[in-house]
């Protein structure tokens, strides 16, 4: 059955055939409502007209022209009666019928193909529902089977780097453990995006200090970033205190970072800064870097799931695309905001998040 082998087919043949048909039905009741009118208004005048002749014909005395102006009436000038003829009471009857059927018959049809319509858009929904919850599992299984062998391979290639001391040992074993951690933060991605989307995400929010956080998270992209000549600055108050879940703090900051050093990668950057500062009784920190960039009329697009900053442009940006996507999330959770500013492609980004209930420790 095409709708089980191909969803999407059935639900673009089905909404065709319905807008063909919703097109032919209005253009036909169109047309005969345009006729119908005007042949009821040359019928009402003409109508008209020979009362009117009728009118004269009686005040000059001349009933014998009356039933040659009024057809539709059978008159008896002996008797001074008058009634509507049998045929055209007939004809009329015959004409309220037929079209009073054709409107049930035709909007009957119509209703069908709309109820068609609606169940063939019913099931793929089901259908695609039920896909997505199937394809969310397999991301999470898969995802949890990566995630064991890749801290093995994370661990054996902190052990090399420690154990061998020549110069090709140590760049392989940075290149395995650079990429390992980014297959790590893939896996990471995907699990708490599957969290986030089943409503699995608790928060447990405490006082943290944000200067060692930030600190630890900029030093996990520190190799990556020199690998890249990308410059890493940490420009941030020590004494900066915020209320906040430890670990999705840490996500965020993880993910943002990560963003602007793939951002630089994308787009030969330079320099990556973190801002940190109180701003009333929120805590503001941005990330500016000079890398991609993206067009400023896409500011709130970049949040959207599976989007990826340079798809426009060249369509070769590292990533997901669902890093911002889970930022943006986890950050309505915690009653916070963010926002991103470029001034266009090739010209760098700005993302700025405002958390509450900040105070100064």
């Amino acid at each position: 059955m095409i709708l089980r082998r191909d969803p999407v087919k059935a639900l673009q043949i089905g909404f065709l055939t319905l807008l063909v048909i919703s097109i032919a039905q209005v253009a036909w009741w169109t047309i005969e409502s345009v006729s119908y009118t005007r042949n009821m208004h040359e019928r009402l005048a003409m109508l008209y007209e020979a009362d009117a002749q009728a009118v004269v014909s009686v005040f000059s005395n001349a009933p014998e022209t009356l039933e040659t102006l009024l057809p539709h009436l059978d008159i008896s000038p002996a008797n001074g009666t008058a009634s509507v003829n049998e045929g055209v009471s007939a004809m009329l009857a015959e004409e309220a019928s037929s079209r009073i059927n054709r409107h049930v018959w035709e909007g009957g049809f119509f209703l069908l193909v709309l109820l068609s319509g609606l169940t063939v858009l019913t099931r793929t929904i089901r259908h695609d529902a039920e896909l997505r919850v199937r394809q969310q599992n397999f991301l999470a299984a898969v995802s949890h089977e990566f995630k064991s062998p890749l801290a093995s391979m994370r661990l054996s290639a902190e052990t090399l780097l420690v154990r061998v001391n020549d110069d090709d040992s140590q760049r392989l074993g940075l290149r395995i453990l650079d990429d390992g951690e980014r297959l790590l933060r893939m896996v990471d991605n995907l699990l708490d995006t599957t969290r986030l989307e089943e409503g699995r995400v608790q928060l447990s929010p405490e006082t943290i200090q944000l200067h060692p956080l930030a600190e630890s998270c900029v030093k996990e992209l520190e190799v990556r970033a020199a690998h890249n000549n990308i410059e890493l600055q940490l420009d941030m108050q020590k004494d900066l205190v915020i209320y906040a879940d430890r670990t999705i703090l840490e996500t965020v900051l993880r993910n943002l970072l990560d963003n602007a050093v793939k951002a630089c990668i994308a787009g030969k950057g330079r320099r990556i800064e973190l801002h940190a500062g109180l701003s009333g009784n929120h805590v503001e920190f941005s990330i500016r870097d000079d890398g991609l960039g993206f067009p400023p009329e896409d500011a709130a697009m970049i949040f959207e799931k599976f989007y990826r900053l340079g798809d426009e442009l060249r369509r070769s940006t590292p990533g997901t695309g669902l890093g911002l996507y889970i930022v943006q999330r986890l950050i309505k959770l915690s009653n916070a905001s963010i926002s991103a500013e470029s001034e266009g492609p090739n010209r760098g980004a700005k993302l700025t998040v405002s958390w509450p209930e900040a105070k100064s420790g």
